[in-house]
């Protein structure tokens, strides 16, 4: 009986382990977008430096952290694979790689700042985020 108990609070901590944690906030052309995960680069085909929050709807807002910083944004509608970049740097990022991992991508960890606006969307962010795989 303690065996299995061990057993189950040790499955439950690493499932815990590995949800993503985001605080703060984004408004898709004034309307709250609400965060229900978010995504590293990493995972995506073409692999990219920055990270994806998605919503439960199926919306997208992409941050591409340039090498100096500065971020690219982009907005995909529900169910769009391809999308127009709403703005170059038109905010800040921080990222680091944290030492977990999901399924060979490393957990990032990192803050975001942006007010962007471009293609007829404008996307204004200012985000937390950590253990995003």
């Amino acid at each position: 009986m303690r065996h299995t108990f061990v057993l189950g609070v040790l499955v439950l901590g690493a499932l815990l382990a590995c949800k993503s944690k985001s605080t703060g906030t984004i408004t898709v052309n004034g309307a709250p977008f609400e965060v229900d995960t978010c995504r590293s680069g990493q995972a995506n085909m073409p692999q990219f430096s920055g990270v994806d929050f998605l919503d439960k709807g199926g919306r997208r807002v992409r941050f591409l952290q340039l090498p100096n910083g500065k971020v690219q944004v982009y907005y995909f509608p529900a169910g769009t694979k391809f999308t127009d970049m709403l703005g170059e740097g038109c905010g800040t990022m921080t990222m680091q790689l944290q030492n977990s991992e999901v399924n060979g991508v490393k957990n990032v960890q990192g803050s975001v700042a942006a007010n962007c606006t471009g293609g007829g969307n404008t996307v204004v962010a200012s985000m937390t985020f950590e253990s995003c795989h």
